[in-house]
C-alpha cells in the first residue's frame, strides 16, 4: 500500500518500511517519531489521516558546485554549500478520528 505525505513544501510517495530523505527538520532528535499528514492514499484502508515516521539520522547531503563568472571581467568564484538532511523511517499509519456528532438542547426562555 503506497501513500502520499506532506513534510515541508516537498511530496514524497512512501510505503511501510521504506526509509526516504527530507529536508532538515530542526525540531527533532534521533529515535523521535514524527507524524507526516497524508494527501492520498494507493490500496484497501482509504481512511488514513497520519503516517507515523521514526527519525533514523541527520546528515549533510553532498555537496552542490556552484560557478559565478563573468567575461572580459577576470571576474570568477566558486563555491559548494551542503543542504542538510533528515532520514526517516515510515512505520504505520493512523486512523482518521471520527468527530462524534454534538446535538444541542434548546431551551425555551419563559
Amino acid at each position: 500500500m503506497s501513500y502520499i505525505v506532506r513534510s515541508g513544501s516537498r511530496q514524497y510517495i512512501v510505503e511501510k518500511g521504506q526509509k526516504i530523505l527530507v529536508n532538515y527538520l530542526k525540531d527533532s532528535e534521533v529515535g523521535d517519531v514524527i507524524q507526516l499528514d497524508v494527501l492520498a492514499v494507493f490500496g484497501e484502508d482509504s481512511d488514513i489521516d497520519t503516517i507515523q515516521a521514526s527519525v533514523v539520522s541527520h546528515q549533510k547531503g553532498k555537496k552542490i558546485r556552484v560557478v559565478k563568472y563573468k567575461s572580459k571581467s577576470n571576474y570568477h568564484r566558486q563555491y559548494g554549500p551542503r543542504q542538510t538532511e533528515t532520514i526517516l523511517e515510515i512505520s504505520g499509519g493512523d486512523k482518521k478520528k471520527v468527530a462524534k456528532k454534538v446535538t444541542k438542547k434548546v431551551v425555551e426562555k419563559k
